[in-house]
């Protein structure tokens, strides 16, 4: 009796220590994850803070070198171009938190609690018309966050993340992008229960070992009433890198289309991946390089006119 009881207590400490263990082991875990600098883009323009590798050139901001930040974007009709470079976030791999996609922009953010994060995002509705191009994003729980209306992301390439590309605005247009090695290449949502984004155009993009190349919020009941969903431009659609189709007329497009769930297609799918990840061209940033040029121009064209002149005398 005596030594079951001592056994009992044993294995008791044994749990506890264990519970312990394993606490101690989620705090480190989330200890490890650092947290991740905020980049502000304001409604007047200005960014902050104001010394990041980010040129200004009035509606333009051009990346002059690798950041590792999330953006927020709080003004309308302005162009982000990552001239090549990476915006690097701190999602590594691991989940050490309960996030779910679906919760929607105005969930409480704790980032010291809850590691998750947005590479680009908008500051609230009203904010449209962004363009994002020639941007590496990386390592985020979602890479952009696609909630307005009217904007472009394009040539970008979204990797190593949860979500690469979350698509819940109209009106947006997705092209070009190299989408790879995510849990979810493109996950498209909803603003609303029933109000699915439209005028979405997705194409020549390429879906690279995605876990998922595309899901979302779809219904488990079809409607046969409603039209299918097509991921094309009516010529042409992406490359998607588990499609097993073939391609007997060699027009590059697939014979069938790609079929991601009974309303959502893509009718002309690629056989060859049409985007790569943009790398910088030089150190020199592109506005210098214009400047550069047309200095040039104009100084070749004053040296010939003035020769000219002289020579008429």
């Amino acid at each position: 009796m005596e030594d079951e009881r001592k056994m009992k207590q044993i294995m008791a400490v044994a749990v506890i220590l264990l519970l312990l263990t394993a606490a101690l082991s989620s705090s480190l875990a989330r200890s490890s994850i650092p947290i991740l600098p905020v980049i502000r883009i304001l409604p007047d323009g200005n960014i902050d803070p104001p010394n990041v590798p980010i040129q200004r050139s009035g509606d333009l901001y051009m990346f002059t070198d690798n950041i590792y930040a999330r953006i927020v974007v709080d003004r309308d009709n302005l162009v982000i171009d990552g001239t090549g470079y990476t915006l690097y976030g701190n999602y590594n791999g691991t989940r050490t938190d309960s996030w779910v996609v679906g919760q929607g922009p105005n969930q409480e953010y704790n980032e010291t609690a809850i590691p998750w994060s947005i590479g680009i995002d908008l500051a609230n509705k009203n904010r449209h018309n962004l363009t994002v191009m020639n941007l590496n994003i990386k390592n985020f729980y979602i890479g952009i966050y696609v909630w307005t209306t009217n904007n472009t992301i394009t040539n970008c390439a979204v990797t190593d993340c949860i979500v690469g590309i979350l698509l819940s605005g109209d009106s947006n247009n997705i092209t070009g992008n190299y989408i790879a090695r995510n849990e979810q290449g493109v996950f498209f949502g909803v603003n609303q229960p029933g109000n699915e984004p439209i005028n979405i155009m997705l194409t020549h993009n390429s879906f690279i070992d995605n876990i998922v190349h595309f899901s979302g919020c779809f219904c488990e009941e079809y409607n046969p009433n409603e039209p299918i969903h097509t991921w094309d431009n009516g010529k042409e659609g992406n490359y998607w890198s588990d499609y097993n189709g073939t391609d007997t007329d060699g027009d590059g497009i697939g014979d069938t289309p790609y079929i991601i769930d009974p309303q959502n297609q893509d009718r002309y799918p690629l056989m060859l991946g049409v985007a790569e990840p943009p790398t910088p061209t030089s150190g020199i940033p592109i506005a210098t390089i214009i400047a550069g040029a047309a200095i040039t121009v104009i100084t070749v064209t004053a040296i010939v006119g003035y020769r000219r002149k002289r020579n008429s005398n």
